[in-house]
């Protein structure tokens, strides 16, 4: 049998109570994030077997529990599921384009595809949002224990230090079985240990894995790229799945086509209002030069595009900004998955710092060409404001 075969029915359950809880459950979405609300994430996270959090009341956010927000942000990431607003009920996730795909695949092949994500671009959304101190110390700890010991961090011996500070990696790590998570269900001798971890565990999954890291890459963990990312999850697929990669290749591509709907874009500024119509052909650099047209501001300044939060924050940069992987002009509109009601930030000028406050007011069956200011109200911005010489 695969090393990895009964961490990927496992995950293949925990995955199903997630979604299953979305069917069943009228969930509260955050309009501002996407995000469960708190009560949800205490519930959904009692269902949970693999990592459950021993929180005693729902007072905490999405970012305290990893398990949740990989969830949604492989989900989201992959078009399994997709957020939309309907009306009387706000916004609730769906069942994406990509949902059939993904459940034609093997448990071993869910596993493969989900670590993919979590070590590409989970790991690099979580390294925007959230600097964690432990990664790569982790990684590094855990190669060098043996199976079925305690893993344990820098020179403290204390099993029970990975309970003092929350870690998103300690969680993904035990999700995919790479470690065992040993919880407590009292209240600790040590006040500080506020996350009720008594120890955590290497696994015979996390040695195997380990041991593939180390022979394609030993920095693997540090500067995971494209091609050994690519190495390691094939070989975690059985050889006789000899059609997995296009499986991957169907779920992973877009398949959309753009040119297909008009947006209707309302912005605010200040007291301005504006409303913007635009087919979704077009991407986020002719929107900011439509945005900024709409006020009459000059366009020779730098920008960026900030949509989502947390995890799934992504910035979208001028194209002069070539050190920034996310350009503003690589990207057209119907790639976004954008929904009406969604809300994002416009930042113009890093100078002045103009905030443009832009909603997705409306999405219409039906191409058009161009772009057009259709509502106009308030006056224009002034863009450079003059001064007396005793205010300079």
């Amino acid at each position: 049998m695969n090393q990895f075969q009964n961490a990927a029915e496992e995950l293949e359950k925990e995955y199903q109570i997630f979604l299953d809880y979305i069917e069943t459950n009228e969930v509260m979405i955050s309009k501002a994030t996407g995000h469960f609300g708190k009560k949800d994430c205490f519930e959904l996270n009692s269902r949970f077997h693999i990592v459950k959090e021993r929180y005693k009341k729902a007072g905490r956010t999405q970012e305290y529990y990893t398990v949740i927000d990989f969830f949604v942000f492989f989900s989201v990431y992959l078009d399994i599921l997709r957020l939309v607003s309907k009306k009387g009920v706000g916004l609730i996730y769906e069942k994406g384009e990509k949902y059939p795909s993904f459940y034609e695949l093997y448990p071993i092949e869910k596993y493969a595809l989900m670590m993919w994500v979590w070590l590409g671009g989970y790991e690099d959304a979580f390294r925007n949002f959230s600097f964690s101190a432990v990664s790569s110390e982790f990684y590094e700890k855990l190669r060098k224990t043996k199976v079925n010991e305690p893993v344990t961090y820098s020179y403290v011996k204390d099993p029970q230090i990975w309970g003092k500070f929350y870690s998103p990696q300690l969680r993904l790590c035990a999700l995919f079985r790479l470690i065992t998570i040993e919880w407590l269900d009292e209240e600790p001798v040590d006040p500080e240990n506020k996350f009720l971890v008594n120890a955590i565990y290497k696994t015979e999954e996390g040695a195997c894995l380990t041991a593939l890291m180390d022979e394609i890459d030993e920095d693997f963990w540090n500067y995971p790229d494209d091609d050994s990312l690519s190495d390691l999850i094939f070989e975690i697929i059985p050889e006789e799945m000899t059609d997995t990669d296009l499986k991957f290749q169907r779920i992973l591509e877009k398949s959309a086509e753009p040119g297909e709907h008009s947006i209707e874009f309302q912005i605010r500024v200040g007291s301005a209002v504006r409303e913007i119509k635009t087919g979704d052909q077009h991407t986020l650099e002719d929107l900011h030069y439509e945005i900024l047209k709409s006020v009459d501001f000059d366009s020779d300044h730098l920008y960026y595009f900030q949509f989502g939060s947390g995890t799934l924050r992504q910035k979208y940069y001028a194209p002069e900004c070539r050190d920034m992987e996310l350009t503003a002009d690589e990207v057209v509109l119907e790639e976004l998955t954008l929904y009406e009601g969604l809300n994002f930030e416009f930042i113009y000028d890093f100078g002045d710092s103009w905030h443009f406050h832009v909603m997705v007011k409306r999405i219409i069956p039906g191409h058009m060409d161009g772009s057009e200011t259709t509502v106009v109200k308030g006056p224009n911005p002034e863009q450079y404001p003059s001064y007396d010489e005793e205010e300079w």
